[in-house]
């Protein structure tokens, strides 16, 4: 079942439909270069073509109100989605940062694992397929529903593990702790096991 266009013009949400989280979350970010950002900051600038959910409203600009932030609840799902197209972890290219923590509290997130989305006209397929109207939905759930979501709980389209897609409500009221559990360059020592363990499980080559 494709993914309609254009969401419903309300949406049918049950509490069974939400869930409670406060697990850790891994991240992989720049440090160097045009998109370097810090660990605990969302993009603003959007939407991004390719990036399944992001929230923010067309045309592309940026948004100072409207954010989102791409995560795992494993460190291979994390490296795997940011190299799944070269199938190839590049350690050194922008300064990119594996980096891991846990949230300074309670995170409210829409689960699209339930029924929420066949119940609203869609299907799981939103977490698979096709991206192209998956931004669409992104932006509506975040417009209704922005004062009591952080996010989306939601499965990887390459390791079919939990993913969580982080919104702006976590910097309103931040979630994010003053420091990380871990972080660490992709090329120093201290990533050298995690890089080689994640590359080993997702078959992907690492330069």
């Amino acid at each position: 079942m494709k993914v309609p266009a254009t969401p419903p013009s309300e949406f049918t949400t049950n509490p069974s439909h939400l869930r409670s989280f406060n697990g850790r979350l891994w991240r992989v970010y720049r440090t160097v270069g045009a998109h370097a950002v810090n660990w605990d900051e969302l993009r603003h600038f959007g939407p991004v073509a390719g990036m399944r959910f992001d929230p923010h409203p067309l045309p592309q600009s940026v948004n100072p109100e409207i954010g989102v932030m791409y995560t795992a609840t494993d460190m291979v799902t994390a490296l795997g989605e940011v190299y799944q197209n070269g199938r190839e972890i590049t350690r050194a290219v922008g300064g990119a940062t594996l980096v891991a923590w846990d949230p300074s509290r309670v995170l409210t997130l829409l689960d699209l694992t339930t029924t929420w989305p066949v119940l609203n006209g869609a299907a799981a397929s939103i977490m698979m397929d096709d991206k192209e109207h998956t931004q669409a939905w992104a932006h509506a759930i975040h417009d209704r529903a922005r004062l009591i979501l952080d996010g989306l709980y939601h499965r990887s389209s390459i390791t079919n593990r939990p993913m969580v897609t982080l919104f702006s409500r976590t910097e309103r009221h931040p979630a994010f702790p003053p420091r990380p559990q871990f972080r660490a360059l992709l090329t120093d020592s201290a990533a050298d096991p995690l890089v080689s363990f994640a590359a080993k499980e997702l078959s992907f080559k690492v330069s």
